[in-house]
């Protein structure tokens, strides 16, 4: 297939400003949605393909963008994360009926489950019917569906669907980045001194967010990579984290919440908005541990040593998949340590069973009439993707606010506070309008009693 439409608010070759990135939410709230499209241009991405393009909006499936679509592109694309959740249920209905009018294939790469890190996927949701509906939607546009792990797997067994035949486990794209062949792991010596680099969010359990505060006090050489979007707009322009959503005032610890705070001061916040500076980053540091999957998946193709602590379904069952090294959450004692978990680990493990697992990955695309970079037996060094990705200059990681010139926290604010300007004066004509049109329809039908 030549001509490619992806679900994602962007593709690692529009190179977009990181101002730009920020306000448009480019990285649909979390930068770890990058390493989706950036796998999947790289393994389809052929001499052949004509092009592959992003699409994010899915509200508008008018007769004449819909028709649009299906004469510009061969197929959609449609990689997913936790998508079968109840906060994701709406927009899980919206692409169903998207799916519905579209004519050309409709593949999902990778799908999962929200759930307890207990679950095993054999239980009712509130949002059973709406996954009912989207998967019989997609499997109608396609010959098979990938799902993130056995846990998702065992979802749609309980939903009725057939492993095998409408289902398969592919795990997740992005560790299928390079092919057959992961990185070597580097290890080195961990000491005190050690550059580590750590991953987490707000939302966390508390054992586990205390732990990672124990770790930043043991290996002072460390780096919070974010990936959040109000994290990201906290370290590029000041914005302080409870000044959006009210459960953010529930921060915990000493998650990084105000642009003064020590961890800006002191230089120990790096945020991405691109694939390759990310694990250039990453490549440097002795060990990249914390809570998130693609912060972790990022060290892994960084060739660097990467632990995951799994709260959930949906990481626990990839690094279950993957081999990434990994405990639960819930599992950690006070006297928990983090050189003990070095020493002990096999960091090699994810090599184990890796190829069979890209084979059955590649087997799962060509199910669907996807071409790939891999076909024919030959292994590329460089992807046409990759000479692509060479010509461009790649936006620099995002560094505190607080440290950079007078005249760089200027432009960064200033900027800023028009964009909050002009989509508060959006948002109020929006809702203005709406307002009309809800009177219009009102006196309408008042006008049926006079």
């Amino acid at each position: 297939m030549k001509r490619v439409l992806m679900r994602a608010g962007m593709l690692p070759l529009d190179n977009f400003d990181t101002f730009q990135i920020l306000t448009k939410d480019k990285f649909g709230t979390n930068a770890g949605n990058m390493f989706f499209p950036y796998s999947l241009c790289r393994t389809l991405m052929t001499d052949e393909t004509d092009r592959i393009s992003s699409i994010i909006n899915m509200r508008d499936s008018s007769s004449q963008r819909m028709q649009k679509l299906n004469e510009q592109y061969d197929c959609f694309l449609i990689p997913l994360a936790n998508a079968f959740r109840k906060s994701f249920s709406n927009e899980l209905e919206r692409m169903t009926e998207f799916i519905k009018k579209l004519k050309i294939p409709c593949i999902v790469v990778g799908i999962g489950l929200q759930d307890t890190v207990d679950a095993k996927g054999n239980t009712t949701h509130q949002f059973d019917e709406q996954a009912k509906n989207f998967v019989k939607a997609v499997l109608d546009k396609s010959a098979i569906m990938g799902v993130r792990g056995e846990i998702t797997a065992n979802y749609l067994k309980h939903l009725g669907f057939r492993e095998e035949t409408d289902y398969t486990v592919i795990g997740c794209p992005s560790m299928f980045t390079f092919g057959t062949k992961l990185p070597q792991v580097k290890r080195r010596e961990l000491s005190s001194n050690s550059m580590v680099c750590i991953n987490r969010k707000v939302k966390l359990p508390q054992i586990l967010h205390g732990f990672l505060e124990k770790c930043q006090k043991e290996f002072p050489n460390h780096y919070f990579i974010p990936q959040n979007t109000f994290d990201f707009r906290l370290l590029y322009a000041g914005l302080p984290l409870d000044a959006g959503k009210a459960d953010n005032k529930k921060v915990p610890g000493n998650y990084p919440k105000h642009y003064l705070d020590a961890c800006f001061q002191e230089d120990k916040v790096r945020g991405f908005v691109n694939v390759p500076t990310w694990l250039d980053f990453l490549s440097k540091a002795t060990l990249n541990f914390g809570s998130r999957i693609h912060g972790n998946i990022a060290g892994v193709l960084a060739g660097t040593p990467s632990y995951i602590f799994a709260s959930d379904s949906r990481i626990l069952e990839l690094a279950e998949y993957h081999h990434i090294p990994h405990m639960l959450a819930k599992d950690i004692k006070e006297t928990t340590s983090l050189s003990d978990i070095y020493d002990a680990t096999d960091f090699d493990m994810i090599h184990q069973g890796h190829e069979e697992r890209f084979d059955h990955y590649l087997d799962f695309l060509h199910k669907n009439g996807l071409e790939t970079v891999y076909d024919g037996g030959v292994v590329p060094e460089k992807t046409p993707f990759d000479r692509k990705l060479e010509a461009l200059e790649l936006k620099p990681p995002v560094t505190p606010l607080i440290l950079e010139d007078p005249e760089e926290q200027m432009r960064r604010r200033e900027d800023y506070f028009r964009y909050l300007v002009d989509r508060n004066a959006q948002l109020r004509w929006e809702l203005s309008d709406e307002r009309r049109k809800v009177s219009k329809r009102i006196i309408k039908r008042l006008r049926r009693f006079l």
